[in-house]
């Protein structure tokens, strides 16, 4: 899937998915693989926020730390 994707990709991909999810051309099936993709890019981009949380809250301490 979008594996390694940076976050701006993934969000275009993501809204990619949701303009095709709001056309309703595609197929039951289709429409749950979208979905399901969709899904998966969002706890992608979950990870990376909670990943860069993490970095700028260790800056922070070690900013404080130094003054």
């Amino acid at each position: 899937m979008a594996e390694n994707k940076n976050f701006e990709l993934q969000l275009e991909e993501l809204d990619s998915i949701i303009k095709k999810l709001e056309n309703n051309k595609l197929s039951l099936d289709e429409a749950l693989v979208q979905y399901k993709n969709g899904i998966e890019i969002i706890q992608e981009c979950n990870e990376i926020i909670k990943n860069a949380e993490e970095q700028v809250k260790n800056l922070s301490k070690e900013l404080n730390f130094n003054e």
